[in-house]
């Protein structure tokens, strides 16, 4: 590539030259056509003639009026073709200019005809010089008696061809200067078009190096959100993405049991490399299976094909997967250590063959096996539907009764800055069950079913509205949904409520990801106008699920929220580290503050700083509870 970008240049340059060194062959040569054609003739010209005919006439003008200089110097005052001059020489043989045409320049008679001063006019003093413009200049002086009398004139250059004895001194006077100007007009445009040439292909050189560079900034930005960085294999974005691009997905999902426990007791580096180990035999399996291997999680694995197959066939591959752990002791290598540990791994698989919804119901179904101590179960229409809609009943009620009892509640998360001060707060929703606070998985998954989620949501901005309506020091961001901000009712009471208090410009809306935030155009409405009222947005958890750089330059963030899942990690695993650095720059680049989560020690905090993060939020910094300390 470097080669060819010199060739080109080279190629470049070469053609440049041409052009200019023709456009000066051909300026050259129509300047001397033009010239030429101006001033040759066929019929030679007397200069010497004519001007000694002139001569004549003023010398006898001059003896008309009785050689009477007074009155010569009156006529020529009156009657001028060229200049006349009348000299005489004094007792010290000086010549001294009587009268001219000119008032006595003798300058002008010098530098015009000054040989004459040096002339002993034994005979006729004759010179002629060719001038620019196709001119040329006579002088001629001859003795009239006691004065010497002559002229210089100007007369209308010609010439015969180019081999006239004057040919050579017309080409000097007026062709040559011509050409001396083009010469240096030319050199400076070769001079230019070099620069310019070089200049080009050093920014397009510098533009090419650039754009790669971004373009595989920009691929392994894409790889690292889609790619889990632990095990190098597909993460459930691109399942998520994938499933929608086949017609007839078959999904198996394998989880690892007791994983947590296992984490506990062995430590985080000997479960990473458990989770390498199983990661390369799924990849394996799926590879002589003719399947695609992803991971979920941090202790679940699925694997995917497209085609009409029988459930039978998904049996045996489960009974196959599960034959490859269950009774067996895998040896694990410590990492850091030339020892190896030996672990029993169990393992559980939910299947679905089902077209629609796929994945849920896998996971449904992997729910069951686990929940009825089965190796795998198969998803089945009804499949755990009683138990299910009998949580469904208690929570139902457990919801309704939180909304009409005043017992839905917020609690704060401080969020720091650089230097350790608390910025902001972040509201997060709870609920209030007998004597115990209840975090939102508990319930919203239920509200959002029953069609309660609406009241839950205008009670969280309206208890957000009011605290800061109250302390005028503080600064809350609110989580908010797609769900939310196209919903009529939840967006038309963030308006009126922001349009009847004035907050806005200490409020900031925390987008997280819901179906509903690919319908970007009622988002962007939405946006836009609470923006104009002063709120600020952030976007939450950037860098898992819908989270993509295109989202952010629509939605223009005043603020990014990394993905806990990535600085969590940070501290251990180069890939979040790398995120976590693509993101920073990235939004650096765009003016956009960015937040890290899941602060959860010293060290990530530390290294979340390094990289340039504006602020902090985790629970080695502080956990959410009832009041703000401001």
């Amino acid at each position: 590539m470097v080669q060819s970008g010199k060739n080109k240049k080279t190629v470049t340059v070469i053609i440049c030259l041409n052009l200019i060194l023709f456009t000066l062959l051909v300026v050259d040569i129509s300047i001397f056509y033009y010239k030429y054609s101006n001033s040759i003739t066929y019929n030679k010209v007397d200069y010497q003639k004519n001007s000694q005919f002139l001569l004549d006439k003023y010398s006898g003008e001059f003896e008309a009026l009785n050689k009477d200089k007074d009155k010569f110097q009156s006529f020529l005052d009156s009657n001028l073709i060229g200049d006349i001059y009348l000299l005489k020489t004094d007792i010290e043989s000086n010549l001294n200019l009587l009268a001219s045409s000119n008032h006595g320049d003798e300058k002008r008679l010098k530098r015009d005809c000054g040989e004459i001063f040096n002339h002993n006019f034994k005979k006729i003093f004759y010179s002629k010089q060719v001038l620019p413009e196709n001119k040329i200049n006579i002088c001629l002086f001859e003795k009239k008696h006691d004065y010497i009398m002559g002229l210089s004139v100007s007369f209308y250059h010609t010439v015969s061809d180019s081999h006239d004895s004057e040919f050579k001194q017309w080409v000097l006077k007026n062709v040559a200067p011509y050409f001396i100007l083009t010469g240096v007009i030319t050199i400076f445009l070769i001079l230019a078009a070099l620069w310019s040439i070089n200049r080009y292909y050093d920014l397009r050189a510098e533009y090419i190096k650039d754009k790669l560079k971004l373009k595989n900034e920009l691929k392994e930005i894409k790889k690292q959100l889609y790619i889990d960085p632990l095990t190098n294999l597909s993460n459930k974005t691109t399942l998520m993405n994938n499933l929608k691009k086949l017609d007839k997905p078959k999904v198996i999902i394998l989880d690892i049991d007791d994983f947590g426990v296992m984490n506990d007791y062995y430590g985080k580096d000997i479960c990473d490399a458990i989770l390498v180990y199983i990661a390369g035999l799924i990849s394996d399996f799926a590879t002589t299976n003719k399947m695609k291997a992803y991971c979920l999680g941090a202790d679940r694995f699925a694997l995917v094909e497209n085609g009409e197959f029988i459930v039978e066939k998904y049996e045996d591959l489960a009974n196959e997967l599960i034959g490859r752990f269950k009774g067996r002791m895998t040896s694990i290598k410590v990492p850091n250590s030339s020892d190896s540990i030996s672990i029993e791994i169990h393992t559980t698989i939910g299947f679905s063959v089902d077209e629609d919804d796929t994945l849920m119901k896998a996971t449904t179904a992997l729910k069951v096996a686990k929940n009825t101590g089965k190796d795998y179960v198969c998803y089945f229409k009804g499949l755990n539907k009683k138990d299910e809609y009998k949580i469904q009943i208690e929570r139902s009620l457990m919801i309704r009764q939180a909304i009409i009892g005043d017992k839905v509640l917020p609690y704060y998360q401080p969020i720091f800055d650089r230097d350790g001060n608390i910025t902001k707060y972040e509201s997060l929703i709870r609920m209030i069950n007998s004597d115990e606070i209840l975090s939102p998985h508990k319930f919203l998954d239920i509200a959002k079913k029953i069609k309660r989620y609406t009241e839950l949501q205008k009670k969280v901005v309206e208890k957000a509205i009011d605290e800061l309506s109250q302390n005028l020091n503080l600064v809350l961001s609110v989580n908010l949904s797609g769900r939310d901000m196209i919903d009529g009712d939840v967006s038309l009471t963030i308006l009126k409520l922001l349009a009847n208090n004035d907050v806005a410009d200490r409020l900031i809306f925390e987008l997280v990801e819901d179906e509903n935030l690919e319908n970007v155009e009622r988002i962007e409405k939405f946006i836009d106008k609470v923006k104009k009222m002063g709120v600020r947005i952030a976007i939450d958890d950037f860098g898992s699920g819908y989270s993509n750089f295109s989202y952010i330059l629509k939605l223009k963030p005043d603020f990014i929220k990394i993905d806990g899942s990535i600085i969590k990690n940070i501290d251990s695993s180069n890939d979040s580290y790398m995120i976590t650095r693509a993101i920073v720059y990235f939004a650096r680049d765009l003016g956009i503050k960015t937040v890290a989560e899941y602060i959860h020690s010293a060290d990530v905090l530390d290294i979340c700083k390094k990289l340039g993060v504006d602020e902090f939020q985790g629970f080695y910094l502080g956990a959410p509870g009832e009041k703000v300390e401001m």
